[in-house]
C-alpha cells in the first residue's frame, strides 16, 4: 500500500514558539481591554484564544509598561471543540518589534 502525504499550504511565514499562556502585558482590542490566552508567537505574529469575537482587520495592541505594540487581527475562527471560544491570528504592524523577544524577556515562552 503506497504511503500518501497530504500537503497543506502553510500560511505562517516563520516558525511559531509555544507560550506558557501568560501575556507579558495588557491586551487591548478596539480600544478595550480584553482577556485573552496567548498560544504561540513568532517574530511578527501571535495566536490567541478568547471568548470575545473580533472582526478580521480589528486593531489591537499589547501594552508592555508604557509601550504600545500595534497588532492587527488577520484571521479568526471559532475554536474547534470549545464552545464560546474564538481563535485568532494577529500580526504586529510595526516590523521593528520582535514579538518573540518581547515574550521571551517576560518569561512567557515554554
Amino acid at each position: 500500500m503506497p504511503g500518501y502525504q497530504l500537503k497543506l499550504k502553510e500560511r505562517r511565514i516563520s516558525e511559531r514558539k509555544r507560550l506558557t499562556g501568560l501575556m507579558p502585558g495588557r491586551f487591548v482590542v478596539n480600544s478595550k481591554d480584553a482577556e485573552v490566552k496567548p498560544l504561540d508567537v513568532s517574530e511578527h505574529g501571535m495566536g490567541i484564544i478568547c471568548s470575545v469575537q473580533f472582526a478580521v482587520g480589528a486593531k489591537a495592541s499589547l501594552m508592555i509598561g508604557n509601550r504600545q505594540i500595534p497588532l492587527e487581527v488577520i484571521w479568526g475562527e471559532q475554536d474547534f471543540g470549545k464552545h464560546d471560544l474564538w481563535r485568532y491570528g494577529l500580526v504586529c504592524t510595526d516590523q521593528q518589534v520582535n514579538l518573540e523577544i518581547e515574550f521571551s524577556k517576560a518569561g512567557c515562552l515554554k
